[in-house]
């Protein structure tokens, strides 16, 4: 599963086999012994470009590579952007109700 991407993101007996994606942040459990994780990658997340390159991070060239933690950058700023707005959000709804006496 490593391979195609994906690490554990189990946090009980109920998800044990969750797994998400590094790059796409793709989550999926249910796992079956005979399922490919490549495959059920790209058939739930065809647009990752973890996926789109097809290869083992061993196998990847320097610009794939490269590519790669390029796109987790992002990923990660736009990630990080939407939990400061929800932040920002929640406290500018708290100064109203306090200001003003309304959600």
């Amino acid at each position: 599963m490593a391979e195609a991407g994906f690490y554990s993101v189990a946090t009980g007996t109920d998800d044990l086999d969750a797994a998400k994606c590094f790059l796409c942040g793709k989550e999926l459990d249910g796992w079956e012994a005979d399922d490919d994780p490549w495959a059920e990658h790209k058939s739930h997340a065809g647009k990752c470009a973890y996926v789109q390159l097809g290869k083992n991070e061993n196998d990847l060239l320097l610009s794939e590579f490269l590519s790669v933690v390029k796109q987790y950058m992002i990923n990660e700023i736009k990630r990080l952007s939407e939990v400061a707005k929800e932040q920002v959000d929640e406290k500018a709804k708290a100064v109203q109700k306090k200001c003003f006496g309304r959600r």
